[in-house]
């Protein structure tokens, strides 16, 4: 439900559901052929590039790592699964995994590869009795030379709060300072769930986001850019809520 309401399709859609029957009443009640037509053009000029690009750039701005990433690196990264494309046929069927998931899996590896004695901690759970997103990750970092001594896998959690909760009660515990792999887009979002849960985090961005913004181009609507902006607005919503919900629970255990 959430994912239609934050979907500038779904407003587009909507307002020409409701158009016709506003065109029918505009003598009466001009306010809503007005509103639909408003609704139509805000959702056609979210699905262009240069809304999209607005909307993911605050997003996706470096985030200062704490001095101490520096001073002393973290050893273990904690790898947030993005999602997959389709059902995997086995544990080891990788090639659903999602561009998002992809991009994220490849930056940890290349992390892993720099220097030794590091490993890597999957997150992402799947649907019930089904194979776990954070069992094909680990799948995909196999086939990069990753062994499996190096690879821990969590894969109950189904979204970012879950994940940052898990990974605080895994056994035995991960440090508390951990460098997190996540889409540049999400990170914000990923960064606020993990410091509730306790954790120092040292970001670790992948899957830049960002579409050509040359005009008039830019102004043409397109699904990539559909695409992205359902992403921005998602992690918006997500970053406000998760923050009142770190607020809530910090209330509630006083």
């Amino acid at each position: 439900m959430t994912t239609w309401l934050l979907s500038p399709l779904a407003w587009l859609l909507l307002a020409g559901a409701v158009m016709p029957w506003a065109w029918a009443r505009r003598r009466r009640q001009r306010w809503q052929l007005i509103a639909s037509v408003s609704l139509a053009v805000v959702a056609l000029a979210a699905m262009t590039p240069l809304v999209a690009n607005l909307l993911g750039k605050p997003l996706q701005r470096p985030i200062a790592a704490p001095l101490t990433c520096r001073a002393a690196p973290p050893s273990i990264a904690v790898v947030l699964g993005g999602g997959t494309d389709g059902r995997p046929r086995s544990h080891a069927d990788f090639s659903v995994l999602n561009l998002a998931s992809r991009r994220r899996m490849d930056r940890a590896v290349a992390w892993w590869h720099a220097r030794e004695g590091r490993a890597l901690v999957l997150e992402g759970g799947g649907p019930q009795g089904g194979i776990a997103v954070a069992e094909l990750m680990a799948a995909y970092a196999r086939m990069q030379d990753v062994p499996v001594a190096a690879l821990r896998v969590e894969n109950r959690s189904d979204d970012t709060w879950g994940n940052a909760r898990h990974a605080a009660g895994m056994t035995p515990p991960l440090p508390r300072r951990i460098v997190l792999v996540t889409s540049l887009i999400h990170m914000p979002r990923a960064r606020a769930a993990f410091a509730s849960a306790g954790f120092e985090v040292c970001p670790l961005g992948a899957d830049a986001r960002s579409l050509p913004s040359r005009l008039p181009w830019a102004l043409v609507p397109r699904t990539s850019a559909l695409v992205n902006t359902e992403l921005a607005l998602h992690e918006w919503v997500g970053l406000a809520y998760y923050r009142w919900r770190d607020r809530r629970d910090g209330l509630v255990n006083r």
